[in-house]
């Protein structure tokens, strides 16, 4: 008998939980950054360098993973901003995704950034950073970043300097000084720094308390004042009395309901969640959805393959073990049967939960999931008897 191995649904999610486990280890920082127009006409065309050497033109948006990437055409305060962001945490980002936008006076701030953000939309990247971004334009790139969220399907998110956005998807970096011994920063400038630090944290800890070894100053409050800033949704450089470093690691959420708990505050859940809800639209597109009849033998496929997925996150420790269940949601189809005619509540009521599982939906597939993401440890209590 032929060897016909695990359906093709299987490998796609076997291999997207492996692949979810490399991606949880560094992020991808998208900047955009406002070069002089000579320099970007330069950097999209084959060009040569002083020393003669024969360069190839880049792509705009262009990738720069190391700081050998880095363009010598760009002015120096771009290659910095670069390099920034490069320092990452416990690793550096797995790679930036560089928007190149002519420097212009005369745009709308509020406008100013719509045509980059546009292209960038169509790229994959976790964190927004746009180191030269004026106030008035922070409130639109929160709602274009709220707006791909909720209604477009990209799990994408933004660092933005005062941003009191009250929402998961952005970071409100709130430090009014930042000055290293080379520099004094302004906010805007330091959110490349901060989303390439987020994006060099691995998924299985938080960048709470992470060090920023180059600050050397920066704007001070005492300890209750830091507890007030982080109970604001604010993102924050602190002094600890010898060292400069972040504070606890949250978004600008402040207000819960019922669909929103504290784990939507955190920054390392929201990565979680994002990632996990992009692995499994994306592989489901890819590998199930419309290559498989509908009927209950290929749901219980596609949730076996689900369930293997979450099973690897679960062994490296992004969720916790001996949780993770996947299932028909039964009550779904029961609504669906009602809303469509094709059964009475009575006929419903008569029927075993199997039974109703296996009822016809279309091209419908409800399913329902619970998970348990791991936190880092973030307090310590320790009475101590003496």
């Amino acid at each position: 008998m032929a060897k016909l191995g695990m359906p093709s649904v299987i490998i796609s999610f076997e291999e997207a939980g492996i692949t979810a486990i490399e991606r949880s280890k560094r992020g991808i920082v998208a900047l955009i950054l406002e070069e002089p127009k000579e320099s970007i006409t330069k950097l999209l065309t084959d060009h040569q360098d002083t020393g003669g050497n024969q360069i190839k033109a880049i792509t705009n948006p262009f990738t720069v993973y190391t700081t050998d990437d880095i363009p010598s055409e760009l002015t120096e305060q771009n290659q910095e901003y670069l390099r920034m962001c490069l320092k990452g945490y416990v690793t550096t980002p797995y790679r930036i995704k560089v928007m190149l936008q002519e420097t212009s006076e005369s745009s709308a701030a509020a406008t100013k950034w719509d045509a980059s953000l546009k292209i960038l939309a169509t790229d994959r990247w976790d964190y927004l950073a746009i180191p030269t971004i004026e106030q008035a334009a922070v409130d639109t790139v929160s709602t274009w970043i709220k707006t791909n969220r909720e209604n477009k399907f990209k799990k994408i998110k933004a660092v933005l300097p005062g941003c009191t956005a009250d929402y998961e998807g952005i970071v409100n970096f709130s430090n009014k000084k930042i000055k290293t011994a080379t520099k004094e920063y302004t906010p805007a400038e330091y959110t490349a720094r901060i989303a390439g630090l987020i994006c060099g944290t691995p998924m299985t800890i938080s960048a709470t308390y992470a060090p920023l070894s180059e600050v050397i100053d920066c704007d001070k409050y005492d300890l209750d004042e830091n507890d007030e800033k982080v109970n604001a949704g604010e993102f924050f450089i602190w002094y600890d009395g010898k060292k400069y470093k972040m504070s606890r690691a949250v978004n600008s959420l402040i207000t819960t309901t019922q669909g929103k708990q504290e784990g939507y505050q955190t920054i390392k859940i929201v990565d979680i969640m994002d990632m996990i809800y992009d692995d499994i639209r994306n592989t489901a597109q890819d590998s199930y959805i419309g290559k498989y009849t509908n009927d209950y033998d290929n749901k219980c496929l596609l949730i076996t393959a689900i369930t293997g997925y979450l099973k690897q996150l679960e062994a490296d420790r992004l969720l916790q073990r001996d949780y993770s269940l996947v299932d028909i949601d039964v009550e779904a189809v029961k609504n669906y049967q009602l809303s469509n005619g094709l059964y009475t509540k009575e006929e419903l009521a008569d029927m075993s939960d199997l039974e109703i599982k296996k009822l016809d939906t279309k091209k419908k597939v409800f399913l329902k999931a619970q998970i348990k993401i791991l936190d880092a440890m973030e307090d310590i209590i320790l009475p101590v008897s003496i």
